[in-house]
């Protein structure tokens, strides 16, 4: 069962991909909310370890569902769905942190970060400060922070390598929608969300 969910999540991903590089947003619409269902029936299925990071996990999806959809194009609620990736992001931390540590780990995510926000975070700042957006974005980046430095020290490869994509992600979509919009950007954005959420899946059974 755990195959054949892992197969139909790559599936629907691949199939939201191809719709956020035609430009499809009817096929999008659906393709992107279902890849995150699938995420969360592999996470519920999945064999964690430590347990209680699944169901931390699980509540991160589902909060992380919630803000695919309300930013849509159809929806497009942004700071709706800024407060439904806040919220996830928490629960990720929450779930690393059941996790065994490790120091090495904490510094190589601080060293990832650094860079993230230097070449990702800093030219949103500039075009965010001093407006109705600088205070959620400058939360949601901090908590960002924190996911990518959590998750590199938890030692799985799959989380570290997922938090440092999602980021990566989180950071791409900032710049289209506040710095400059850039062609075939929105379809790395899915592809990296995706592999992103999928290394956090992954993860839980890698201890």
């Amino acid at each position: 069962m755990i195959v054949f969910l892992g197969l139909v999540a790559a599936g629907l991903a691949a199939i939201d991909w191809f719709s956020a590089w035609r430009g499809r947003p009817r096929v999008e619409q659906v393709a992107k909310p279902a890849v995150m269902v699938a995420f969360i029936l592999l996470a519920i299925g999945i064999d964690a370890d430590p347990s209680a990071a699944r169901w931390l996990v699980v509540i991160g999806l589902a909060f992380g569902l919630a803000g695919d959809i309300f930013l849509l194009p159809q929806v497009d609620r942004f700071l709706a769905g800024l407060g439904a990736f806040l919220l996830g992001h928490g629960f990720y931390v929450a779930a690393f942190a059941t996790m065994d540590l490790a120091f090495i780990g904490i510094v190589g995510g601080c060293a990832a970060a650094a860079v993230l926000l230097l070449y990702l975070g800093w030219p949103i700042m500039q075009r965010v400060r001093g407006g109705p957006f600088a205070v959620p974005v400058s939360a949601y980046l901090a908590m960002t922070v924190t996911v990518v430095i959590f998750a590199t020290a938890t030692h799985r490869w799959p989380i570290a390598v997922g938090g440092v994509l999602f980021a990566t992600s989180d950071g791409l979509l900032g710049l289209d929608r506040f710095v400059l919009p850039a062609p075939g950007r929105r379809v790395v954005v899915h592809v990296l969300y995706h592999l992103g959420q999928a290394g956090f899946v992954v993860g839980l059974g890698w201890g």
